[in-house]
C-alpha cells in the first residue's frame, strides 16, 4: 500500500513540476537517432528472407538468417563497457554511437558488392554478424541515451516519437523491397547506407544532456554498474522473464510472413507494396495512438486490445493459406493494415514500461539487458519458427504463434501493477530515499 500511494505522489508531483515541461527538439532527436538504425535493418529484414526463399533456401535452413541477430543478445556484456567508458567532453553516449554508426554504414555500404544469391549467401550472413557486434554497442549508447534523457513526463511523447519515426523508417526500409528489382541490390543498400548517417546526423551535432541524478548519485558513491546487483532486484525476477517471452512472440509470427507470401506465389514487387502497410498502420498509426489510448484506458486494457485481436489475426491469415492463390491486394492490404495496427498498440505499450522499468542510474546496462533477453527471444524464434512451418505447414504454424504472444502479453497484463510498484521501490533506493 505504501508503494502504491508513493507512486501516485511522484506521478503527481510529476505532472506539477517544471520538468513536466516538454523539451521537444530534445524528443525529435532522440527518436531520429532511433530512426538512423530501423531504415536499413528493415530493409535486409524483410528482403533477404524473401529473396532467399525465391533462391530456393529451405525453411529449415532459415536458422542462418537469424545468426546476425546473435550479437544483439549479448549486449548485457557490451554495457558493462558502454556504461563505464566514454568522453564526457564528446558526451558519454556519442562517444559510442558516432564510431558504431559509422562502421555500420559502411557494413551496409559493403552489402552492395554482393547481391542476394544461394553462392554468396555465407559471406553476406558474416558481414551481417560483424555489422550486428558494432550496431549493438550503438544500440545500447542509444537507448541509454534515451532512458537517461527523458522525464517521467516526456516518456510517452518521446517514446510515442521514437516508435512513429522508427516506424517512418520502417516504412521506408520495407518499401524499398518493392524497388530492388527496378534500381538494382547495390543502389538501394548504398542509399540505405547513406541514409543511415543523415539520421544519425542530429545526434551527433546536439549537445548531449547532462547526466541523471541517479548516475551522478551512483558515480559519487564510487559504484559502477553491477550487472549482478541488476539481476538480483526484486523487479528483475518479473521483467527479465517477460522481456524474452515479449522478444520471442513478437517475431515467431513475423519470421514467416515473407516465406508465406513467396511460397504462395507473390512477386517481390507486390510483396514491397505490402510490407509497407503493415508497417505504416502498425508503426505510424499505432505509435501515436497508442499514448492517447493509455491516457484514457491505462496501459493494461491498452496492451488487452491488441492481445484479443491476435487470434483473429491466425485465424486470418489460416484463411489465406487454404486459398490456393494469391488474393488480391485490395483483399490483402486492408486486411493486413487493420490487423497490424491492432496487434501494434500491444507492443507499443510495452515499449513505453521498457523505458520506464530501466534504471537511470545505470541505463546502458539495465536497458541492455532487456534488450539482451528481448532479443535472444528474437534470435530464438527466428531460429526455430522455421521447424515449425516446414513439417507441419502453415495451418498450424500460425495458430501456435498466436498463442505463444499471448502467453507473455497475459503475464505482462497481470503482473503490470507489481512491476510497477517494485520499480518505485527501486527508484527510491537508488536515490537515498529510504
Amino acid at each position: 500500500m505504501r508503494l502504491r500511494c508513493r507512486r501516485q505522489v511522484v506521478l503527481t508531483e510529476v505532472a506539477d513540476s517544471p520538468d513536466a515541461r516538454r523539451d521537444i527538439p530534445k524528443l525529435v532527436t532522440l527518436s531520429v537517432l532511433h530512426m538512423a538504425q530501423y531504415f536499413p535493418l528493415a530493409f535486409t529484414n524483410v528482403a533477404l528472407p524473401f529473396i532467399f526463399r525465391q533462391e530456393g533456401l529451405p525453411l529449415e535452413m532459415f536458422w542462418l538468417l537469424a545468426l546476425p541477430g546473435l550479437p544483439r543478445w549479448l549486449k548485457f556484456l557490451m554495457a558493462l563497457v558502454v556504461d563505464n567508458y566514454g568522453s564526457r567532453r564528446i558526451g558519454q553516449r556519442k562517444s559510442w554511437i558516432i564510431p558504431c554508426t559509422l562502421i555500420g554504414a559502411s557494413c551496409y555500404a559493403l552489402l552492395a558488392a554482393f547481391p542476394p544469391s544461394m553462392s554468396a549467401l555465407h559471406l553476406i550472413i558474416g558481414i551481417l554478424v560483424f555489422k550486428s557486434f558494432v550496431m549493438a554497442a550503438q544500440d545500447i549508447a542509444v537507448d541509454a541515451y534515451a532512458a537517461e534523457a527523458m522525464t517521467d513526463a516526456e516518456r510517452p511523447l518521446g517514446t510515442s516519437l521514437i516508435n512513429l519515426l522508427g516506424a517512418v523508417a520502417g516504412v521506408l526500409g520495407t518499401a524499398a523491397v518493392a524497388i530492388v528489382e527496378a534500381a538494382g541490390w547495390g543502389s538501394t543498400m548504398l542509399a540505405a547506407s547513406a541514409l543511415m548517417l543523415l539520421a544519425a546526423a542530429p545526434a551527433v551535432i546536439r549537445p548531449e544532456p547532462p547526466p541523471p541524478e541517479a548516475r551522478l548519485a551512483r558515480e559519487a558513491r564510487g559504484e559502477r554498474p553491477d550487472l549482478v546487483k541488476a539481476l538480483k532486484r526484486k523487479d528483475s525476477r518479473y521483467i527479465l522473464p517477460f522481456i524474452f517471452m515479449f522478444g520471442f512472440g513478437h517475431n515467431f509470427f513475423l519470421a514467416m510472413v515473407g516465406p508465406f507470401w513467396a511460397d504462395k506465389g507473390m512477386p517481390l514487387t507486390d510483396f514491397g507494396i505490402l510490407a509497407p502497410v503493415s508497417v505504416i498502420t502498425g508503426g505510424v498509426l499505432a505509435a501515436t495512438s497508442t499514448p492517447w489510448l493509455i491516457d484514457r484506458i491505462g496501459m493494461r486494457r491498452t496492451a488487452f486490445i491488441g492481445l484479443v485481436v491476435l487470434p483473429v489475426e491466425a485465424l486470418v491469415y489460416c484463411l489465406f493459406a487454404l486459398n490456393p492463390g494469391v488474393p488480391s491486394l485490395l483483399v490483402i492490404i486492408p486486411t493486413v493494415a487493420v490487423l497490424s495496427f491492432s496487434t501494434a498498440i500491444y507492443m507499443y505499450t510495452v515499449s513505453i514500461s521498457r523505458f520506464r522499468w530501466a534504471s537511470k542510474a545505470q541505463a546502458g546496462t539495465d536497458y541492455s539487458m532487456q534488450s539482451s533477453l528481448w532479443n535472444l527471444g528474437i534470435w530464438a524464434a527466428g531460429s526455430t519458427a522455421g521447424f515449425i512451418a516446414g513439417p507441419f505447414g502453415y495451418l498450424v504454424f500460425f495458430p501456435v504463434a498466436a498463442v505463444v504472444t499471448i502467453i507473455g502479453g497475459v503475464f505482462y497484463v497481470v503482473m503490470w501493477d507489481r512491476i510497477e510498484a517494485l520499480v518505485v521501490e527501486r527508484e527510491e533506493q537508488e536515490l537515498g530515499d529510504t
